[in-house]
């Protein structure tokens, strides 16, 4: 898909803001139609996956962001297909990447309400996931969003 200048700018003030419909139209100069059109194609095209709103986890309780290396003992497509359809029942994994380069085979999301409620989540449920080996925690003290979609929309 070709981006015009309208399209990057809907890309870049909605990975930092935001914003309904009517400010982004302000924003940018277009009519409401026009920016809804463009960001519909925006998600058709799959450039996009939807208006997700970032959720803050920590105001709702769960004070602990971990990402969890998680390593099986078995490497095919349908061992990583068990493993995610059993992570898909523990709510407080929110993500899970399949990597390569690690130690681990998957990185995974998990927030939890405090260490016990980790603990439980770590060893009674990902830890007793068949073919799962081994369990490394990362705890994130802090995030920090530095996404520069400007700068990489230039090179598009």
């Amino acid at each position: 898909m070709e981006l015009d200048r309208y399209d990057k700018q809907i890309l870049e003030i909605l990975t930092h803001e935001d914003l309904n419909l009517n400010e982004l139209s302000e924003r940018i100069n277009l009519s409401v139609s026009s920016v809804h059109r463009r960001i519909k194609n925006l998600i058709e095209s799959s450039v996009m996956t939807g208006l997700k709103r970032d959720i803050n986890f920590e105001k709702l309780g769960f004070s602990l962001h971990v990402l969890l290396q998680v390593s099986l003992n078995k490497h095919d497509s349908d061992t990583f297909a068990r493993f995610l359809e059993e992570l898909e029942n523990i709510p407080e994994v929110i993500n899970a990447f399949l990597v390569t380069g690690q130690a681990a085979d998957f990185i995974v999301e998990v927030i939890a309400r405090d260490m016990e409620n980790y603990s439980e989540i770590l060893l009674k449920r990902v830890g007793k996931i068949e073919h799962v080996v081994a369990l490394h925690s990362s705890f994130v003290i802090k995030e920090y969003k530095v996404f520069n979609c400007s700068g990489l929309l230039d090179r598009v």
